[in-house]
């Protein structure tokens, strides 16, 4: 009997480290979040090895670029290893700068499996590089000169990415497929191109990559390294002659299939003008903008700033990874409230994740709002996930007037807002996916009326899907409000978790109690001994797979974690 207790209990031991194993190597798996582009040449540029690449995630480890650390296109090894370090937007993912290299020679055109191998342990392979065809036109405004510049040369760099005359500098010799690459010297870039802008695409446009010469995204890039610094400051004298801004699109009503397919990475922008920092206009389609430290702070002294971080609207938008921060709107900051860390003002389809959005003291941290005067009356497809927004001058979350279909929000975490965390002011809205988010410290400003969630329209029936989220009010506000406010006719609102006064009644399985955060100021991962732990509702699983962390599987316990983050067991 003792033999067979033993034996069992040896098995038991053996079967639980083989369980182990698995889970062990999952948590040092590396993990594969995003990349700043998704095609470019594998050939010419610097030492003939092609385009630089930046690739985003978790457990890449801290050193061994190139050995214990390696990466993988299309089953072949990279080129040549940059960098290592920190992402430009949420500092808890990290990046690898490489340049692609040969490849093995693969066919252009075809997307190929990126792969990221740390200690023998592979990431996840379900991101994709294509080859295309183009060139790498080298920028530098201190050792530049347009006239002896050579396309694909390092050493022989144009001077000026844009000129006000557009057959002029890097932009004059740039068409499909190509990078501009911006040196980082030292030197601010100041220049004025067209318009004033410090570089519009008034012109051309790039294409979906075909894998054809004359096919691919136009894009612009700061050297691997190098802190690239567009200065585009509010200026009176020129705002007098027209809008100005710094990295912008054109109107797509006036000028029909130009300014679309752009990729903006690896820069760091401060727009002050009309404009803002990265302005994709109306319908500037497939504008890519990846890793980018965005700025407003000069907008201050602007009483007509009407833009901020990224704006705009188009087909295929992806907005990932910026650290979007000090935005403002003039005069002396006390303007109408109108710059907003990101703003979508007409019709399109936008992926907007990874983004740190702090310190907007100018407007909201993201906001949607159509009025019919760009090109649509009504907005939608908007999936907003794993942001950081914090200490923002308005609303957190803004989807106004004309927000329409398939809105997802889920896995942010927004605090310290001015008004309310969330706010809904949209007639039209229809079942929009509002899941485990965390909205903390809202109505810093106290306002009576306001709340952590408001609603100042009449919403129509099952507008809202509801589920999963924290509400915490700023000590002695309210948790909801809005001159309309919300009801069991407005959708499916169950299981969130209230903190503060009694619970609405249009929540049909409110939650509240004990929340037990980490560190409320800094750190809002939930602790044992939390009520919000294990309380949610599996309702959202099609859609939350992880949580804000991203390498937390959900769920972790018996239900799900209400909530930004899933409590690790």
């Amino acid at each position: 009997m003792k033999y067979r207790l033993f034996a069992a209990g040896a098995l038991l031991l053996v079967c639980g480290w083989l369980h182990a194993q698995p889970q062990d190597a999952e948590a040092k798996r590396p993990v594969l979040v995003y990349t700043d582009i998704v095609s470019g040449p594998n050939s010419g540029g610097e030492n003939n090895k092609g385009i630089y690449l930046s690739l985003f995630g978790k457990n890449f480890g801290s050193g061994g670029l190139g050995t214990r650390l390696r990466v993988y296109i299309g089953g072949a090894e990279v080129g040549d290893y940059r960098a290592l370090g920190v992402a430009r937007g949420r500092h808890d993912i990290q990046q690898i700068t490489v340049q692609v290299g040969a490849l093995g020679n693969p066919k252009p055109g075809m997307p190929l499996p990126i792969k990221v191998v740390v200690d023998g342990i592979a990431s996840n392979d379900d991101l994709s590089f294509t080859v295309n065809p183009g060139r790498i036109l080298f920028v530098d405004n201190v050792k530049g000169d347009d006239r002896t510049a050579v396309p694909g040369d390092i050493r022989r760099p144009f001077r000026h990415a844009q000129t006000a005359r557009l057959s002029e500098g890097a932009w004059g010799q740039a068409g499909p497929g190509d990078f501009i690459v911006l040196r980082g010297t030292g030197q601010p870039w100041t220049d004025r191109g067209y318009q004033n802008y410090f570089l519009r695409t008034r012109d051309k446009s790039g294409s979906l990559p075909a894998g054809t010469p004359g096919t691919g995204p136009i894009g612009i890039m700061g050297y691997p390294g190098e802190d690239v610094f567009i200065y585009a400051p509010y200026d009176a004298k020129l705002e007098e002659g027209g809008a100005t801004g710094a990295i912008s699109a054109v109107n797509g009503l006036s000028f029909p299939g130009l300014g679309q397919w752009f990729t903006v990475t690896n820069l760091r922008v401060e727009g002050g003008g009309h404009d803002g920092a990265v302005n994709v206009q109306i319908h500037g389609d497939h504008w890519r903008v990846v890793n980018n430290e965005l700025t407003a702070a000069t907008a201050v002294r602007n009483i007509d700033a009407k833009a901020g971080g990224i704006v705009g609207n188009g087909k295929g938008e992806v907005w990932l990874g910026n650290w979007i921060h000090d935005v403002y709107c003039g005069p002396a900051g006390g303007g109408p409230l109108q710059n907003h860390g990101i703003y979508i003002d007409g019709d399109g389809d936008y992926e907007i994740a990874y983004n740190v959005i702090e310190r907007i003291p100018g407007g909201s941290g993201f906001q949607t709002y159509v009025n019919g005067s760009n090109g649509s009356d009504t907005t939608g497809n908007v999936s907003l996930h794993h942001n950081l927004i914090d200490g923002v001058g308005k609303h957190g979350i803004n989807l106004a007037d004309g927000t329409r279909e398939n809105v997802r929000i889920y896995n942010n975490v927004v605090r310290n807002t001015a008004q309310a965390g969330l706010r809904l002011n949209t007639m039209v809205l229809s079942n929009a996916r509002v899941y485990n988010n965390t909205f903390y410290y809202t109505n810093l400003l106290r306002k009576p009326g306001y709340g952590a969630l408001m609603n100042d329209w009449r919403l129509p029936l099952r507008a809202l899907d509801l589920q999963n989220n924290i509400f915490v009010p700023s000590p002695g506000t309210e948790l909801t409000g809005g001159t309309v406010g919300l009801s069991s006719l407005s959708g499916t609102i169950h299981r969130n978790f209230w903190h503060g006064d009694k619970p609405p009644v249009f929540d049909s399985y409110a939650q509240s109690g004990t929340l037990r955060f980490a560190d409320p100021d800094r750190d809002l991962h939930l602790r044992p001994g939390s009520w919000a732990i294990d309380a949610g509702s599996p309702a959202v699983a099609t859609l939350v797979k992880n949580d804000y962390d991203i390498t937390t599987r959900r769920p972790q316990g018996l239900a799900y974690d209400i909530g930004a983050y899933e409590l690790q067991k």
